[in-house]
Parts: structure tokens; sequence; C-alpha cells
């Protein structure tokens, strides 16, 4: 898990068809901000710290220098 990745989850707190880019790492912990769909094209859920072993990586990565939501 790292700064950029594209992840889902199943946990409860998190809408059905979300995904979120991981902003920060902090242990087993990671900052999500949450879209209703695909980051940039849909509207914004919101940010909150979920544990890494509820988070599901899709294998995408945003570079970060390459999107203004991540600075």
């Amino acid at each position: 898990m790292q700064i950029g990745s594209i992840v889902t989850s199943n946990h409860i707190a998190v809408p059905q068809g979300a995904i979120g880019i991981v902003t920060r790492v902090l242990g087993d912990m990671a900052m999500v901000r949450w879209y209703a769909g695909q980051p940039g094209a849909s509207r914004e859920l919101n940010t909150e710290p979920f544990f890494i072993a509820d988070l599901i990586e899709t294998g995408d990565v945003m570079p970060v220098g390459a999107s203004p939501i991540l600075h």
C-alpha cells in the first residue's frame, strides 16, 4: 500500500461502488479520500482513516504529481 493507491472496500462504512485514493499511510492505517465512482469524474464523498486490512487494492496507482487531489 502506498500513497496514490486506488482502493475499494467491503467495509460497512464505504458505500457500494465507491473508489478511494490513499492519501497517507500511518502504520497499519491509511487515510483514504473516497469518491462515489471514478476519482475526478464523480463526487467526493469523504476522507477518513481505514485499517489497511479493510482495503482492497485495485492494482492501479495515481502518480502523486499527476493529480491535484493528492497535494
